[in-house]
């Protein structure tokens, strides 16, 4: 960004950041689809004569050959756009998007959507640490509704100050709150997957519209779950239909990825996040266990024989869980990451618990995925590069 635009926005933010409107270059709602016809095809439908049909037949041609020419170089156009780019950029994408999407095949629909996801990151990121106290307090600020200080704002560096006056135009970026006292910028997931939808197929349509509602916001917060068990049900019930009905998805491993996750933690919880006592002997809340046992209730269910085993497991004794699980006698053992599970009393209902569910945890093997902050899941190691070094790959 010029260092002269720059500074007329840095000047700009801090006088009327307050009162600021949506910048005239956003799009209205209305426009999210573009439904008017050339005025090249009224032409040749108007054609009377040879010359006027010829004329008519050019000027769709034309039109159609810059229209493929666009559509050719879009992938470069999504990747151009950086944590130095303006909101206009973002538009001019979205234009582009909503004209070559209809004639595009699956492939580069998904190839679209995994680099119009990861341009959002780099917009919305920066190359400074922004962890730091002058940051927080203007997020904090930002979060809690009140209005920012001219002081305030002389602390944050010239991106920070661009994206907030596009939070406060309401430009499709907003603050969140990731926990921990740290606050990141963030989008409108549920506007993203409105883009593609339409040109999905059903399976990859309702993997991507579920993301969007469920990732909006957070799901961790400070290692424990912030949300509560009934919505945590839901997801895990969501996941195990999805598999059902769409057996041969595109998105079928990241949906069983996310199921595997969810029942994962409705019956372990996490470290900040119980369910029950650390013998899983008793339910926290009652409700957790009228919960719980709708599960029992669904047809041919893993989730359902989940729910058995764990109410099950509940029910017995320490004697007779040692005689049915018993913890492996060597002192120190260690599991596939080197963390070591010292065979102390407090550890052995988990280990056991473990052994009779055998869900996979999570935190069992490496994975690289993240599946709670897009609509879909997001290669980490590979979207955290550059723009010019994935391309080289």
């Amino acid at each position: 960004m010029p260092k002269t635009s720059l500074a007329l926005m840095m000047t700009s933010a801090l006088l009327v950041l307050s009162a600021c409107q949506p910048p005239s270059d956003h799009p209205a709602p209305s426009q999210s689809k573009q439904t008017e016809e050339p005025s090249s095809t009224q032409s040749l439908k108007d054609a009377k004569n040879p010359r006027q049909l010829t004329t008519a037949l050019v000027d769709m041609s034309e039109k159609k050959l810059k229209d493929q020419l666009v559509c050719s170089k879009l992938t470069a156009t999504i990747n151009a756009v950086g944590n130095t780019s303006e909101i206009k950029n973002i538009h001019d994408v979205q234009h582009q998007l909503k004209a070559c999407l209809p004639t595009a095949d699956n492939a580069q629909i998904l190839q679209w959507l995994a680099d119009y996801q990861a341009m959002y990151r780099r917009f919305l990121g920066s190359d400074s640490d922004w962890n730091d106290e002058a940051f927080y307090d203007v997020m904090s600020t930002i979060e809690q509704g009140k209005t920012i200080t001219v002081p305030q704002l002389r602390q944050v560096n010239p991106r920070i100050l661009y994206l907030i006056s596009l939070v406060r135009s309401k430009a499709d970026v907003s603050v969140i709150y990731l926990g921990e006292g740290i606050y990141a910028f963030h989008h409108d997931l549920q506007a993203m997957a409105d883009l593609f939808t339409p040109y999905l197929p059903e399976d990859q349509a309702v993997f991507i519209q579920r993301m969007a509602k469920d990732n909006q916001d957070i799901f961790w917060n400070d290692a424990a779950i912030a949300i509560s068990y009934y919505p945590l049900i839901k997801r895990a019930v969501f996941w195990e239909e999805y598999i059902k009905q769409y057996p041969d998805s595109y998105f079928i491993k990241d949906a069983e990825r996310l199921f595997n996750r969810y029942r994962f933690l409705l019956f372990f919880g996490s470290e900040n996040t119980q369910w029950t006592d650390d013998a899983f002997h008793n339910f926290l809340e009652p409700e957790y266990s009228l919960l719980l046992r709708q599960l029992l209730k669904r047809q041919n269910s893993r989730l359902a024989e989940n729910a058995r085993v764990f109410l099950e497991f509940m029910r017995m004794s320490d004697r007779e869980r040692q005689q049915q699980y018993p913890m492996p006698k060597t002192e120190n053992n260690e599991n596939e990451n080197g963390n070591k599970n010292n065979r102390d009393e407090s550890k052995t209902p988990y280990y056991q618990l473990k052994e009779a569910l055998a869900i996979p945890s999570p935190w069992d093997s490496y994975d690289n995925k993240d599946c709670l902050s897009s609509i879909t899941c997001i290669d980490q190691d590979i979207n955290q590069k550059a723009p010019k070094e994935t391309e080289k790959e």
